[in-house]
């Protein structure tokens, strides 16, 4: 595919008070797609951060302002450590309508997946999770889709997604979603009819509370994500005011930039998004700049990205098989002694053997206290 067909080069009014003389500031160490730019170099890069300015299925109007907004937070950051090249693509064209947007994001994303790269998305509004959720279907026939959001955006009967609904879609429509968490919820602003739901489903929620309580209980859920959507809603007003409808409770900035490093450390994630910002709304870019910082912190987990595989007899790994009075099944967890990080096997009988899936040490001891562990029940009816 031709990539200038769907892709408008990066265009700064006056770049030069972004990319300052500071030779060690991210807009001086990444690739950015100026029209000079040859893109048959994309293949020698491992991120590709790409905006998407749409808003029109949506009642968030002035969205679509986000991605030129945010890079100017982004390119004078400091430099990331580590081995990591990155290429600042542009922004989405926008269609003559939001489903040309839709198709445009689709077509751009299985191209990008095709060459093994992560692409960071700077929305635009969250209901364009569906495209990229579609951009997967071709590459895998399980997929972990994690949004980040302070509501559970879904109703079951709609025929018209939106931002407001478009979980109905990927939920009851799309048969390759195999797990769906949504994390930091909260319950006065959340219909407790899609929570249920969720339940029914065998996809998990978890509350704000849940998590600000600690916040590693969902490093696990990130880690086996293959598609991370993360609507800035979810954080407070007072940390993030560029919002149509901000609210006064939610994520703090520092929880909300540990929640990216994490989708930043998986080894699964492949797309994260950033959806909702609205710069109509924002006071003194202070949005703009968290939403620079949760990409950068996303960035930083990417460049200590560490693959491990835990398999019985691997010297990496401790092993543990927990036997159940009520299973007719042991369960088995692996223990990283590089990064302390778990794993659990859940039993696929169409398949014959298990699935890996990532936990917490918290899975191993109720376990061990003869309590089944929720995400291995869920794991198992999936299964079966």
């Amino acid at each position: 595919m031709n990539l200038l067909d769907f892709i408008e080069p990066v265009s700064l009014e006056k770049p030069e008070e972004y990319l300052i003389s500071n030779p060690n500031i991210l807009g001086k160490n990444i690739a950015i797609h100026t029209p000079d730019y040859d893109l048959n170099d994309i293949g020698s890069q491992n991120v590709v951060i790409l905006g998407v300015p749409e808003d029109r299925n949506s009642i968030n109007r002035g969205a679509s302002l986000a991605p030129d907004q945010i890079r100017s937070g982004l390119l004078p950051l400091f430099n990331i450590e580590g081995d990591i090249r990155i290429l600042d693509l542009g922004n989405l064209k926008q269609g003559n309508t939001f489903n040309d947007t839709y198709f445009a994001l689709r077509e751009v994303l299985e191209f990008l997946l095709a060459q093994n790269l992560v692409v960071i998305l700077m929305g635009g509004t969250q209901e364009l999770t569906i495209p990229v959720f579609q951009a997967f279907e071709g590459f895998k026939p399980n997929i972990n889709l994690t949004t980040i959001d302070r509501t559970i955006d879904m109703v079951k009967d709609t025929v018209k997604s939106s931002a407001e609904t478009y979980l109905g879609e990927l939920l009851f429509r799309r048969k390759h979603l195999f797990k769906y968490n949504n994390l930091g919820h909260q319950i006065h602003l959340t219909d407790k009819t899609n929570i249920d739901l969720i339940n029914k489903l065998y996809h998990d929620a978890h509350r704000l509370g849940e998590i600000r309580s600690n916040t590693t209980l969902v490093e696990p859920v990130l880690r086996d994500s293959d598609i991370v959507s993360f609507d800035i809603s979810a954080i407070r007003q007072s940390d993030s005011p560029g919002h149509y409808n901000p609210s006064p409770s939610g994520f703090t900035a520092e929880e909300a930039c540990q929640l990216a490093r994490y989708a930043g450390l998986s080894d699964n994630v492949s797309a994260f998004g950033l959806f909702e910002y609205n710069p109509k709304f924002d006071i003194n870019n202070q949005s703009a700049k968290l939403a620079a910082q949760l990409i950068w912190y996303f960035l930083d987990g990417f460049s200590c990205r560490s693959a491990e595989e835990p398999s019985e007899g691997n010297k990496n790994f401790k092993t543990f098989i927990v036997g159940h009075s009520d299973l007719d099944y042991e369960i088995t967890f692996y223990k990283s002694l590089a990064s302390d990080r778990w794993w659990m096997e859940v039993p696929d009988p169409k398949a014959g053997k298990p699935i890996l899936i990532s936990c917490s040490y918290n899975d191993y001891k109720l376990a061990s206290e003869q309590e089944v562990p929720d995400l291995w029940w869920k794991s198992f009816q999936k299964l079966t």
